[in-house]
């Protein structure tokens, strides 16, 4: 499990594209309580499913459109 600004490292997304991606209910967090507040926690399936998507939106597709093709490329990798 990572955090929020491990995940950003490891995928080369934003902090803010995760949030968004959050919001859109594209990825969904556990969040564990650390003292006085509650923390963002990444399993491996968020971070290949954010790299997914982020790879996409960088070649210009839309939020949505990333999404949809990062979910077909998870659910059905090609064999290099």
């Amino acid at each position: 499990m990572t955090r929020i600004t491990e995940l950003a490292r490891l995928t080369g997304a934003s902090v803010d594209e995760i949030r968004y991606l959050e919001s859109k209910g594209f990825i969904k967090p556990s969040r564990v309580r650390l003292t006085s507040r509650k923390v963002r926690q990444y399993g491996d399936a968020d971070a290949r499913r954010v790299e997914a998507i982020v790879k996409y939106r960088r070649q210009g597709f839309t939020w949505d459109a990333a999404f949809q093709k990062a979910m077909k490329e998870i659910e059905n990798p090609t064999l290099l």
